[in-house]
């Protein structure tokens, strides 16, 4: 008899085991069907719009989560890939950025904007080429897209190709005769061959453009620095950092090794 009981509790607290087995199972689908019942209740244009208005409100994390329930509910959504790959991007996920990048131009081949922004993720990622040739891309499908032009020119400077990068940037001045950052980067071009009058004119239309312009000071005093006009490059580098504080380690360390290349070339 003792046997018998001791079958029948543990048979008892088995079927227990099991019966919250089941109850636990049926409450995961049931919150499964809640999820897929919300999902349904609204469109892609739905989630796609809030996610918008989130984007707006400088809710960023809202909007990605909406942007990636629009394109579950229409895949072929090209604008919200768009928009999840800027946020990506600017939370520094720059790979799954390209992700992105890739389904829209997919979708969209003439989409310039989506050839250059995914251009920007790769040369944050440091992979040169791929970065030209988006950018290239994007300047095909649209001649006149300065940006492109001024951002291929960096990333053929960053290659080592200066001539190349300074006819990019050219290029980008004669469709925007305005941008001061194409001044300054061309400056740097010039500098890099030598040219260090032409590098300092470069610095003074920069900053001439814009006034607020730390880097361009910064750059100018460098390039006054190897001409040996030390006080005007002490006073742009006392410009530069009145302007952007945050500059002077990087500043510090430019004026040191600009000394030992004067030294040693100029």
């Amino acid at each position: 008899m003792k046997k018998r009981a001791k079958k029948v509790v543990v048979n008892l607290v088995n079927s227990t085991r099991v019966r919250w087995s089941w109850l636990l199972f049926i409450f995961i689908l049931g919150i499964a069907a809640v999820k897929g019942q919300e999902l349904r209740s609204h469109s892609a244009e739905e989630y796609f719009n809030r996610g918008l208005v989130q984007c707006r409100s400088g809710n960023f994390t809202e909007a990605l989560d909406d942007f990636s329930k629009a394109i579950q509910l229409d895949p072929q959504l090209a604008s919200a890939y768009n928009y999840r790959a800027t946020i990506r991007a600017t939370n520094g996920d720059f790979k799954e950025a390209i992700v992105d990048y890739d389904r829209v131009i997919q979708l969209n081949p003439l989409e310039a904007t989506a050839h250059y922004n995914r251009g920007v993720a790769h040369f944050a990622l440091w992979n040169l080429a791929a970065a030209i040739e988006d950018f290239a891309n994007a300047i095909n499908i649209n001649p006149r897209y300065a940006s492109a032009y001024y951002n291929r020119g960096v990333a053929k400077h960053a290659g080592g190709q200066i001539d190349a990068a300074i006819a990019d940037f050219n290029r980008a001045l004669r469709v925007n005769p305005g941008y001061a950052a194409a001044f300054n980067n061309r400056g740097a071009a010039r500098q890099d061959k030598g040219d260090l009058r032409g590098a300092i004119a470069d610095f003074s239309r920069a900053i001439k453009l814009e006034p607020g312009y730390a880097e361009a000071y910064a750059n100018r005093g460098l390039a006054l620095l190897l001409q040996h006009r030390d006080k005007n490059a002490r006073r742009d580098f006392q410009r530069s950092l009145t302007l952007n504080k945050e500059l002077k380690a990087v500043l510090e360390d430019r004026i040191r090794k600009t000394e030992i290349q004067r030294e040693a070339k100029y």
